[in-house]
C-alpha cells in the first residue's frame, strides 16, 4: 500500500493539499493508518479529509457498502474504479493469491469510508458532520495483507478495537444471550401493522397444538398507542409503509383498540401460556417521533429535541439518552417484558447531523441506550436497522445485530439476494457481533432453504408464520424438542474461494461455512442461471483442524472420507442445494449426530471412545473404519 495524496476540504469548498500528515503504525500483521491535519479555517461537516491509496496487482474485490442509511450489502469488482461510495469494509485478492483487508473505523470525532478513484487507487474519506472542528485527527482505518482473509479480518478488528480504547468489543468478547438460544416467533410478517392481542394468543395456542417448541415472541411494529392510525386504509406493501412511517407515539401504552386491557395484561396472558416476551420499539418513539400532544411527550419533554424535519426524538447526549430509554424500559419491565428489539438505529445522519461530531454522537447515543438495556434486560436485545459503521463501532456490550433488510415471504429473488447480503455482511460485521439473519416463514416456497440458512447462521432463529400456517416438519430440524436451537459457534461466512466473486455470476457453487465444536458445516447453493460447478473440502471451513475427515451430506445421507486438503467435486442445477457435515476422524471414528437435524454435531452431549451420548433420543449416525453406521438411541 502506498499513500499517493492527502488533503483537507475547507468550508469554502477549496481543497487544501498540505499541512496534513499520515502516520502508519504496525501491530503484528496489521497497519493502523491515522490522519493528522490542522487548519485555522472551519472544516466542512460532510467531508473533512481524505487519503488516496495506491494498491497494485489486485484482481478481485469485495466491498461491503452502506445502502441508504440503515443497511449494507456486498459489491464485487475487478479493480477499484467502481468501489461504491460509503464502503465500510473492503477485501481484495491479488494476482499472487494473497488477500488484503481494509477496515475503516469511526474514531473519536470522525467516520471513515472508502470509495474507488482509479484502477489502482481507493480513497479513504473522513468526515465529522460537524463544522466547528479546526483539526482533523484520529485513526482512519486498519489494513493488512496475507494468505488467509479471515485471519486478516479477525486481526484487523481486534487491533482496531484496541486502538479505539476497547469501547467496541469484538464478537468473542460479547456474551450471547441465553434467551436467544431458543426458537422464537415475531408478529411482523404474520400480522404486520394489524398486530393485536387476540391473534397473538391464537398463534401461541397454535404452537402448543402443533407441538412446535417456540419459547419467546416479539410484539413487533404498530402495537403502540398511535392516535392517527385508524381510518387509514392501504392495499399494497408500499402504502402500508406510508401509514407506518407517518405514525407518532402518543403514550407508552399499547393501542387500546387492539390491546383492550393494556400491554401488561397481554404480556401476562402470553407468559401464562409458557412464552417469554420481547417488545419492539424504534429509537424515535415511532417513525415520525413522539406526538407533541401526547402523554409521553409530557413525561419526557426535557429529554427531547426537535429535528429539522419537525419530529420530536430523544436527545443524543448520554444522560438524556439513558433517561429516555430508562423511562420506556421501566414501563416494559413493569409489564414483565424479558427483552427488546430496538429498531431505526442508523438514523443519526438524518436526524442528529450537525449537533456534534459523528464519533461523539454515536458513542453517547449508544451508551445511554445500552445502559438502560443492561439495567432492565441484562443486555437481551436485538439491534436492528443499525448497520451504519457509526453504530457498529459504538455499541460496547450488546451481542446481536440484524444484518439484512426485512424478510419478504414467497419470493425466490429475495431469497437469493438476502442470502448473499447476510453472508457477506456477516463476514465483516460478524467480527463484532452475532448476526441476526431475520425472521422467516416455515411454509412458503423457500421454507426449507431458509431453514438451512437460519440453522447455519450462528444467530437467533425465529419464524413469523401467519395464523394456522406453521409447519412443524420444516422447523424441527433446527431445534431440540425443548426449543433449544442447534446453533453454530459463530456467524456463517462465505468460504474463502467464494469471498471475492459475485455468487450469481461466477458460474460456481456458493458455499457458506461455519463451525460447531470441532466439526464444520457447509451449506451449498447454486445462485447462477445455469448449472454450477465447484468443490467441497474441509479446508473450506475457517477454524477446523485435523488430518482426515468424514464428509456427510444431510439430505442424501451419503458420505466420503477425505484428507484436509482433498476435495469432493460437485455440480448443482439452478436452485439446487446441499448441506454437508464435516467431522474429524480420530482413531477411525467420527460422530455425525442426529440425522434428522441440520446441525447434527450439536445433538451430541458427549463422546467417550466410540460411545455417543445424545441430548435427546433419535436416529443418529457415525463413521467407523471407513463405513457409515446409523443407529437409534433410546
Amino acid at each position: 500500500m502506498k499513500v499517493i495524496d492527502s488533503y483537507l476540504k475547507l468550508s469554502d469548498d477549496k481543497i487544501q493539499r498540505h499541512n496534513i500528515s499520515v502516520s502508519v503504525k504496525e501491530d503484528g500483521i496489521v497497519s493502523l493508518v491515522s490522519i493528522n491535519g490542522f487548519s485555522n479555517s472551519k472544516l466542512n461537516g460532510d467531508f473533512s479529509a481524505g487519503i488516496d491509496i495506491e494498491i497494485n496487482n489486485v484482481c478481485e474485490i469485495f466491498s461491503d457498502y452502506s445502502v441508504g442509511i440503515f443497511w449494507a450489502e456486498p459489491y464485487f469488482s475487478q479493480d477499484f474504479c467502481s468501489v461504491p461510495d460509503a464502503t465500510q469494509e473492503l477485501v481484495y485478492k491479488k494476482n499472487n493469491g494473497k488477500f488484503g483487508v481494509i477496515i475503516p473505523v469511526v474514531s473519536e470525532n470522525f467516520k471513515c469510508v472508502l470509495v474507488g478513484k482509479d484502477k489502482n487507487v481507493v480513497t479513504a474519506k473522513l468526515y465529522s458532520w460537524y463544522e466547528h472542528l479546526c483539526e482533523c485527527k484520529g485513526l482512519a482505518f486498519v489494513w493488512a495483507e496475507g494468505e488467509d482473509p479471515y485471519h486478516l479480518l479477525e486481526q484487523c478488528f481486534t487491533v482496531a478495537s484496541k486502538a479505539l480504547g476497547n469501547r467496541c468489543n469484538t464478537r468473542k468478547n460479547r456474551r450471547y444471550p441465553e434467551i436467544f438460544e431458543y426458537l422464537g416467533w415475531c408478529s411482523w410478517d404474520a400480522l404486520q401493522i394489524r398486530v393485536n392481542e387476540k391473534d397473538i394468543l391464537r398463534k401461541c395456542d397454535e404452537f402448543t397444538e402443533k407441538n412446535i417448541p417456540v419459547k419467546w415472541v416479539i410484539l413487533d411494529d404498530m402495537w403502540g398507542d398511535v392516535r392517527d392510525f385508524y381510518g387509514t386504509e392501504y392495499k399494497t406493501r408500499e402504502e402500508m409503509f406510508n401509514v407506518m412511517h407517518a405514525a407518532k407515539l402518543y403514550s407508552k401504552e399499547a393501542d387500546i383498540k387492539r390491546f383492550p386491557n393494556g400491554l401488561k395484561t397481554c404480556v401476562s396472558k402470553i407468559k401464562d401460556k409458557g412464552y417469554k416476551v420481547g417488545m419492539w420499539h424504534p429509537t424515535t418513539g415511532y417513525w415520525m417521533g413522539i406526538d407533541p400532544d401526547g402523554d409521553l411527550y409530557k413525561e419526557c419533554k426535557g429529554l427531547l429535541i426537535q429535528t429539522d424535519s419537525g419530529r420530536y426524538i430523544h436527545d443524543y447526549k448520554r444522560d438524556k439518552s439513558y433517561m429516555y430509554y430508562n423511562l420506556i424500559h421501566d414501563f416494559y419491565k413493569e409489564c414483565d417484558v424479558d427483552f427488546v428489539k430496538i429498531d431505526n438505529q442508523s438514523m443519526m445522519s438524518r436526524l442528529y447531523k450537525g449537533l456534534a461530531p459523528i464519533g461523539k454522537l454515536a458513542r453517547e447515543y449508544h451508551d445511554g441506550m445500552e445502559a438502560s438495556v443492561g439495567q432492565h434486560f441484562d443486555n437481551n436485545v436485538i439491534n436492528c436497522m443499525g448497520m451504519a459503521s457509526e453504530d457498529m463501532w459504538s455499541r460496547g456490550v450488546s451481542a446481536i445485530s440484524r444484518c439484512s433488510p426485512d424478510f419478504l415471504p414467497e419470493s425466490a429473488q429475495w431469497f437469493v439476494k438476502n442470502t448473499i447480503r447476510c453472508a457477506y455482511n456477516s463476514a465483516v460485521c460478524g467480527q463484532l457481533y452475532y448476526c441476526d439473519w431475520d425472521m422467516w416463514w416455515s411454509d412458503d416456497g423457500q421454507a426449507v432453504k431458509n431453514s438451512i440458512l437460519k440453522a447455519i447462521s450462528g444467530g437467533p432463529v425465529y419464524i413469523s408464520d401467519e395464523l394456522d400456517r406453521s409447519t412443524r416438519d420444516v422447523i424441527m430440524p433446527l431445534v431440540l424438542d425443548d426449543g433449544r436451537i442447534l446453533r453454530c459457534d459463530r456467524p456463517a461466512m462465505p468460504s474463502v474461494d467464494c469471498l471475492t466473486e459475485a455468487p450469481t455470476k461466477s458460474g460456481k457453487i456458493f458455499k457458506l461455512q461455519n463451525v460447531c465444536s470441532d466439526s464444520g458445516v457447509i451449506a451449498v447453493f447454486n445462485f447462477n442461471e445455469n448449472e454450477a460447478v465447484g468443490t467441497v473440502s474441509p479446508k473450506d471451513i475457517y477454524g477446523i483442524s485435523g488430518e482426515e475427515f468424514a464428509v456427510y451430506e444431510h439430505f442424501s445421507r451419503t458420505y466420503s472420507i477425505v484428507k484436509y486438503s482433498e476435495y469432493i467435486p460437485l455440480e448443482l442445477k439452478p436452485n439446487e442445494y446441499k448441506l454437508y457435515i464435516i467431522v474429524p476422524i480420530k482413531d477411525g471414528f467420527a460422530p455425525i449426530g442426529r440425522v434428522d437435524k441440520f446441525i447434527s454435531p450439536k445433538t451430541i452431549k458427549y463422546v467417550c471412545g466410540e460411545h455417543i451420548e445424545l441430548y435427546e433420543k433419535g436416529e443418529y449416525a457415525f463413521i467407523k473404519d471407513g463405513r457409515l453406521h446409523i443407529k437409534y438411541s433410546e
